[in-house]
């Protein structure tokens, strides 16, 4: 896995804990199984963008949640 894939999983697990959500409830309620999930969390399996959208709904949040923001400047 990429280090965007583990960014999103911390995303994903940070949110998931922060609503006080139990990984059960949060796979039921996107469509998954919890073991998915806890493989989506650990960066073992990638995240398809379908589920992100699924996700990001739940979570009231959008899409770039999910991902690093490198706000930072760039070379010229």
């Amino acid at each position: 896995m990429t280090p965007v894939d583990r960014h999103v999983a911390r995303r994903i697990k940070g949110k998931r804990l922060a609503l006080g959500l139990a990984k059960d409830d949060l796979a039921a309620a996107v469509g998954i199984g919890p073991e998915l999930l806890d493989a989506y969390e650990q960066a073992t399996a990638r995240v398809p963008a379908e589920q992100l959208v699924r996700l990001g709904e739940f979570f009231g949040v959008p899409i770039s949640y999910f991902f690093p923001s490198d706000r930072s400047p760039r070379p010229s």
